[in-house]
């Protein structure tokens, strides 16, 4: 028996000597003249089309029907074809369009420049992204790029007459997207950026000069924060948006992603249902759609050229069995979406029942013998975090995990979370490789006890789930596994009634009824080395019932080649898997590769689970971020925070915030707010609650609360002591409101849009009079001479409520305590600026009621820029210069 491996084959990059003529088009009506496009090829997904940048923007032509093109405009807008004068002699061939993104100063293009073969699935070529390139929407910024990637694309060229890996390593002296360099600083993936960068000490960003020094026009410069403060600089913004562009171009360039032009790889063979001349777009699954977020520009109305990405893996390998028969062996994992993250930083389930590190892997096997019809068969797997809510703080080589929420919560969620994938893939065989000791326990038991709650309760049907609770660790301890053979024999059972998918020359010969769900911590290297061992198994019953096997009582050893290919078939599976989640190859893949378990394995371990916990402290906060970005969880000020904060926050983090704004609004206005009252306006504040500072040191999460008789200022001290300031309008006597800059180490502190306050100034005589001004602090109460009280406009999370009479226009009922308060969701998504003047009007408007003075209402900085600059100490300033010599 012969093995033949299908070897990569690498798409280089090819330069056109001089663009297309492109297509006639109407600009007004965004519009292409149809006359334009033969009617046999609209429908056609686009593959290879050259790109050429003129002034008006970049210019994408399809190789294969010359008379496809769009136009992406320096002002983000798409239209088909151009009528400009194309610049330049010269175009560059791209694989496809990845999608168009904004950051802080720039938007960009991001588009794939170099990709590998890595075979065919059903006489459908796969491909995997290897090298992708931001493209900045902007003349001279473009321009610059442009002819770097032509002299990168020159250089890969040549070298690649010569050899693969000479052209690989050629591409990483441009741009820093191909980072899969063998022995590069920048490959060692479980580096983090604050080493490499020491490598590198001398040499500017290579995104950031490109991309960001190239283009800063004088219309820029106008807009730039050079005055607000030595902090935030030109150069320190552009080094921020520099670093995220280079892990964007990372996640694309050197994270397992997969395509193809005409293979939906986001569905399984059996659950794919996409006719010949559908387009991609139209067809896949959004849940294993890993760009789909940064395309919708793409969708509205050019679906053609939108390509499909998938994170994960795809490994394909032929065998020649005989002289007349050959088979071919395909491993594709695609990584779900929903919960996309890294290790500690995405654990457990979300208030969905979405689960991290979530794969879904399929096996699918391809016979072929001589005047024999072609047979496919596939086996699908998944993995997933167990699936309630839980998370394991990073915190040392072996972190405790923590079960979040109560029981019935938490069955809730594993209920959502089963029930979708029984609805989609069937009964689900729950395996736990946990160890049913010690820390790891901790989680374990519970997802026990929460799969029984959730029969018990009726929430899932018992007949549907099974689970199997199997101590990986314990069971084969002293390098003893061939127990976990033992262990897949025990399954034999459920192997045979789950079945698998199987069908020839368009007749479906037998369907997979469930799936086999296998977790550990982290799905990572237990659970690969599982799912490889049954997929072993199965590949065997498959070989039999095509009559291929020879002798099915041996098993797959009577083929050792084949047994070996499909072990490292599996074994980088795990790598890649591993790589994405974790950011090192997976573990015990010693045991996945040979069978066996030897020292040398062990040693391996232990180096990446330290490599492990160095990736997991400095660079997973920031990786979650940009991946949260990407699909769509977070905007770009979230990861532009996260350089500063050195942390990231869950996709449902805002929402928990929304929903404790909103109970803490209605417990303010129920406990501060004077019967009869109407409330006209109730929003979230920062609020020193002290009067007569404007200082935010120790802000706190306040309400400001506007009645048709007062204005009341209502937060929680760190002591949990309520303290509230309370103004009647009679005892007020102006209101300021303007920029309030209390945050200097973020381009978005720096926004006065979003950096908003207002100044309530009042009589101080008037605070032992009638008790018009209350407050619960003795301290506060004490300082008679304070005229004012200082609010910060909340710019993230903010809710707006009033009283449900307000908006219908209806009467006071007897109590105000019955009354309903209202989401005023217009005034919610305004920014903190035009919210702060509502507030300013809101107050004016029942101020008239009794009486106003001249220039009650005062528009200027309550902290400027200016202030805000020298205000920051000389220890903050150096603490800032580091953070950003080190991080940034």
């Amino acid at each position: 028996m012969t093995v033949e491996h299908t070897l990569s084959e690498p798409i280089s990059p090819a330069l056109v000597a001089a663009p297309r003529e492109l297509a006639s088009v109407d600009m007004h009506n965004n519009r292409s003249n149809n006359a334009a496009v033969p009617a046999d090829r609209v429908g056609l997904q686009v593959k290879h089309s050259s790109l050429t940048i003129s002034r008006s923007g970049y210019h994408f032509q399809s190789i294969d029907c010359s008379e496809r093109s769009i136009t992406i405009g320096f002002d983000s807008h798409i239209v088909r074809g151009s009528n400009d004068e194309l610049t330049g002699d010269r175009s560059i061939i791209i694989h496809g369009i990845v999608g168009i993104f904004k950051l802080e100063q720039f938007s960009y293009i991001l588009v794939i420049t170099d990709s590998c073969r890595r075979g065919s699935i059903c006489d459908q070529d796969i491909y995997e992204v290897s090298a992708v390139y931001a493209l900045p929407l902007d003349y001279s910024g473009g321009k610059a790029m442009f002819k770097k990637i032509i002299r990168a694309q020159q250089i890969a060229n040549k070298h690649s007459s010569q050899s693969d890996a000479s052209a690989n390593t050629s591409e990483s002296l441009e741009l820093p997207t191909n980072v899969s360099v063998k022995g590069s600083a920048s490959n060692a993936k479980w580096i983090p950026y604050q080493i490499t960068r020491i490598f590198s000490a001398g040499q500017a960003s290579t995104v950031g000069n490109m991309d960001l020094e190239a283009h800063t026009s004088s219309d820029d410069a106008t807009n730039s924060i050079d005055d607000a403060t030595p902090i935030v600089t030109d150069s320190a913004l552009e080094r921020m948006e520099g670093r995220i562009l280079e892990e964007i171009v990372r996640v694309f360039s050197a994270s397992g992603m997969f395509y193809s032009y005409t293979y939906d790889l986001t569905h399984s063979l059996q659950t794919r249902n996409r006719k010949s001349d559908e387009l991609l777009a139209c067809v896949a699954d959004s849940c294993y759609w890993f760009n789909k977020h940064i395309q919708e520009s793409l969708l509205e109305s050019f679906k053609e050229w939108s390509l499909p990405l998938v994170q994960g893996c795809v490994q394909i390998s032929q065998c020649q069995l005989s002289e007349c028969s050959s088979l071919q062996v395909a491993i594709v994992s695609r990584r779900n979406c929903r919960r996309v993250g890294m290790r500690y930083e995405r654990r457990g389930a979300d208030g969905d029942g979405n689960t991290a590190n979530f794969v879904e892997t399929e096996q699918i096997l391809t016979t072929k013998a001589d005047k024999m019809p072609v047979h496919h068969a596939s086996f699908v797997q998944t993995r997933g975090s167990m699936p309630f809510c839980w998370k394991q703080p990073n915190s040392g080589l072996q972190p405790m995990p923590v079960v979040v929420g109560d029981t019935n919560k938490n069955s809730a969620v594993c209920a959502r979370h089963l029930i979708r994938e029984i609805d989609r893939v069937g009964r689900q065989i729950l395996v736990n490789l946990v160890e049913h000791k010690g820390r790891e326990s901790v989680v374990g038991s519970a997802y026990a006890s929460i799969v029984g709650n959730c029969v018990s309760s009726e929430l899932i049907d018992a007949r549907m789930i099974r689970y199997i609770p199997w101590d990986f660790h314990h069971e084969t301890r002293g390098m003893h596994y061939e127990k976990l053979h033992q262990f897949v024999e025990q399954l034999q059972r459920e192997i045979s009634d789950m079945g698998y998918f199987w069908y020839s020359d368009d007749n479906v010969l037998t369907l997979q009824q469930g799936v086999f769900r296998i977790n550990c911590m982290d799905c990572l290297d237990r659970t690969n080395v599982v799912q490889s061992t049954i997929a072993r198994a199965v590949l065997s019953e498959q070989l039999v019932r095509m009559g291929v096997h020879a002798a099915p009582e041996q098993g797959l050893s009577v083929y050792p080649k084949l047994e070996s290919i499909l072990s490292h078939l599996w074994a980088n599976n795990g790598d890649y898997i591993s790589r994405q989640y974790a950011g090192t190859s997976a573990m015990k893949g010693d045991f996945t590769r040979t069978g066996r378990r030897n020292f040398s394995g062990v040693v391996n371990d232990a180096t990446y689970s330290l490599a492990r916990l160095w990736i997991n402290t400095f660079r997973d906060y920031f990786s979650q971020s940009v991946l949260d970005f990407i699909v769509g969880n977070h905007q770009a000020a979230t990861v532009f925070r996260t350089l500063i904060d050195l942390r990231s926050h869950e996709p449902e983090h805002i929402q928990q915030i929304v929903l404790a704004n909103e109970a803490k609004i209605r417990d303010s206005v129920h406990a501060a707010v004077g019967s009869g009252e109407s409330v006209k306006l109730a929003c979230m504040v920062q609020s020193p609650m002290e009067l007569g500072t404007l200082k935010l040191e120790n802000a706190v999460d306040s309400v400001l609360i506007v009645t048709d008789a007062a204005v009341y200022v209502c937060g929680s001290s760190s002591q949990h002591r309520q303290s509230s300031v309370s103004i009647e309008l009679s005892a007020l006597t102006g209101v300021q409101y303007g920029a309030y800059i209390t945050e200097t180490r973020t381009p978005q502190g720096l926004d006065p849009s979003y950096n908003h306050g207002i100044v309530l100034k009042f009589d101080s005589a008037s605070k032992q009079q009638a008790g018009a001004i209350v407050t619960a602090s003795k301290k506060d109460a004490s300082c008679t001479s304070s005229q004012f009280i200082a609010c910060k406009v909340t710019s993230e999370a903010q809710v707006v409520m009033q009283h449900a009479n307000e908006s219908t226009n209806g009467l006071l009922s007897a109590s105000i305590k019955d009354i309903a308060l209202v989401r005023m969701e217009r005034l919610e998504k305004q920014t903190p600026n035009l919210l702060t003047e509502h507030i300013c009007s809101t107050i004016l408007s029942q101020k008239l009621v009794t009486s106003a003075t001249d220039q009650f209402i005062a528009d200027s900085p309550i902290i400027s820029a200016a202030a805000a600059k020298q205000g920051v100490s000389f220890v903050d300033k150096m603490a800032s210069q580091l953070h950003y010599a080190f991080w940034i």
